[in-house]
């Protein structure tokens, strides 16, 4: 098949951002097998772009970082230092997209940046809003996230190095009885006490 086939498909079908290899299948009604090998070719042709194994994106309407991101792991929603920049608490905006899932950690890099899945158990995942092509954790959820996911959990952050991180968030933009309501939920009142006393 032609390369023109395949762009026909993209034009065609313009309010689709992202196929997957059964898309083209079904769409063109051609083998598994040859459109594989077909998109093998084509991008490393870079004449269509592969995000992940079986996943292009569509070059005329190409997805947002953020619509890769709810596409790559599922259920995810965006939390942790991303979700705390976009609220604008934390002055830093990250390079690497940080999200929670209940499935299995997961690093990703697609579209030059790093898409960062950490687990979090079923009852906690909770705190965030869909925005249409995404789930947004709220400023609240965020930081719990963040000081159960980097400190409680792994210690990556410590006390001092998290300390220093909370003290330099925008802490007006957090609804503390929202706060509250999270940290009974996931049972982090010790720790919280340490970090946002009263």
């Amino acid at each position: 098949m032609s390369v023109d086939r395949y762009h026909k498909l993209f034009t065609d079908y313009r309010s689709k951002k992202l196929f997957r290899t059964a898309d083209f299948v079904t769409l063109l009604g051609a083998r598994k097998n040859t459109v594989r090998v077909e998109l093998s070719r084509l991008a490393a042709r870079g004449l269509i772009v592969r995000i992940a194994k079986g996943l292009y994106a569509n070059p005329y309407n190409p997805p947002s970082p953020e619509e890769v991101a709810m596409v790559l792991r599922s259920p995810a929603y965006i939390s942790l230092e991303t979700a705390l920049a976009r609220h604008g608490i934390l002055s830093q905006s990250p390079v690497t997209i940080t999200l929670i899932t209940t499935d299995l950690p997961f690093t990703f890099h697609a579209l030059q940046r790093t898409f960062e899945y950490h687990h979090i158990q079923r009852p906690y995942f909770t705190g965030f809003r869909d925005q249409g092509a995404f789930n947004l954790a709220c400023p609240e959820k965020a930081l719990l996230d963040l000081v159960y996911l980097r400190f409680c959990r792994t210690r990556e952050l410590g006390e001092r190095r998290l300390r220093s991180l909370i003290e330099d968030m925008n802490l007006g933009l957090i609804n503390r009885r929202s706060l509250r309501r999270y940290v009974r939920l996931m049972k982090m009142q010790k720790a919280m006490e340490r970090f946002l006393p009263g």
